[in-house]
This record gives structure tokens, C-alpha cells and sequence, in this order.
């Protein structure tokens, strides 16, 4: 999924880095920076969480140069860490992604598609789940988990494909043929992914989320 230099326009991908910015800088404003810096645990859960997503972007198929699958995991991250440090985290992934790949005029652009977007979207819908919808356990794990990360998912797919198809990198008659079809089996997997990995942390390290509280979710 992660784009390479020549696939976009030089001057979209310029104005990414703009759009970037913006956003890193928001999120430096908000991250909770004095329980952070004083919590040697949330830094050390930080820096591991943020390294296993690593690990798991690295793993990835690929139809055509920017047309490929890998496991985001973004949302059970932003789970765990809120949006702020959500967007700081994947942001920092990527450039680790980059890296290895050494396609850094796509960063900004990589990181907006795959990690800022798909973090956005998981915490709107986490956000929206708990104001209107009752704080059930169920409810937390199929809706803020499950369906949560198949719906961020689909969403910076859906931008991707977008994307190429406006600035004619490739035909949405072929994208349609070679990569849309593999979709489903992507979606459920990521979905499960997600899931699976919260209802574990919620039975065994409950306080590694921040989002779910016991005395919310399991009161009588």
C-alpha cells in the first residue's frame, strides 16, 4: 500500500508535507506531554507498541507498485493511546517505513493514507460510540475494535484508490479488475486483527487502553 516517489504528481506530494505539519503540530499541542514524560510505563508500553506496528507494516503483498495489503493495526494503537499519540506514533513508524523503503518524497503522503487517516477515522468512531450508543462491552470490542478498524481500513483504501485514479497513475477499470476484488479478504482479517488483540488486552492489560475503563464497561 505504501506509495513510491514517481507515483504521484512531485507537486501533490510537496503539498502533503504541508498537510503533515499541520496536523503533527496539532497533535504535539494535545498529547498529553506531563503524564507522558513521567510515566517511565506508558513510555516503555509506547515505544514496544509502536515498534510491533513496525514489525507488522514491514509484512505486505502487492498487486502493482502501490497497490498492496498490509495490516495497518492502527486502531486497537489508537485505542491504547488516544489521537494525539496515535498520529505522533504512526508518524514515526512511517519514517522508520521510509527507511527501508527510500521513498521519502512519498512520506508525508504515506503517512496522511496509512497512518494519520486511519487513526482519525478510529478515534471519530470511538468518540461517536461512547456519546451515543451505551457502554457495553460488546459494544466497545465489535463496534470500537472490530468494525472500527475494518471501516479505517477501507477508508484509506477507498483515499488511495482515489487518489491514483484521479491523477491517472492507473485506470479504475484496472484497479477495479487486479486489486478491488482481493478487498473483502483483507477488510475481515484487519478487522479481526484488531479485535482479537483488544479483547485480549482488555482481559489481560486492561489499563494498556486508554479508551475502556472497567468501572465503565462492566458496571452492573
Amino acid at each position: 500500500m505504501n506509495l513510491h516517489d514517481t507515483l504521484l504528481p512531485a507537486d501533490l506530494l510537496l503539498f502533503a508535507n504541508f498537510i503533515w505539519l499541520l496536523i503533527g503540530l496539532q497533535a504535539l499541542r494535545m498529547a498529553p506531554w506531563r503524564v507522558f514524560l513521567t510515566s517511565a510505563r506508558l513510555q516503555h508500553l509506547f515505544l514496544g507498541a509502536s515498534l510491533s506496528l513496525f514489525m507488522l507494516w514491514l509484512l505486505g503483498v502487492g498487486v502493482r507498485p502501490g497497490l498492496g495489503f498490509h495490516f495497518l493495526g492502527v486502531t486497537v494503537f489508537t485505542l491504547m493511546f488516544g489521537w494525539s499519540l496515535g498520529v505522533i506514533g504512526v508518524s514515526l513508524i512511517m519514517v522508520g517505513i521510509t527507511m527501508t523503503t527510500g521513498h521519502w518524497s512519498a512520506l508525508a503522503m504515506n503517512t496522511l493514507l496509512l497512518g494519520i487517516l486511519p487513526v482519525s477515522v478510529s478515534y471519530g468512531i470511538y468518540a461517536l460510540v461512547y456519546r451515543y450508543l451505551p457502554h457495553h462491552l460488546f459494544i466497545y470490542i465489535f463496534l470500537c475494535a472490530f468494525f472500527n478498524a475494518m471501516l479505517a481500513a477501507g477508508a484509506a483504501i477507498l483515499m488511495l484508490v482515489m487518489l491514483l485514479v484521479i491523477t491517472e497513475t492507473y485506470s479504475f477499470t484496472r484497479i477495479s479488475n487486479e486489486y478491488l476484488p482481493f478487498l473483502p479478504l483483507y477488510l475481515f482479517p484487519e478487522g479481526l486483527l484488531n479485535g482479537m488483540t483488544t479483547m485480549a488486552l482488555i482481559g489481560l492489560r486492561p489499563d494498556w487502553l486508554k479508551t475502556y475503563h472497567d468501572d465503565i464497561y462492566l458496571k452492573s
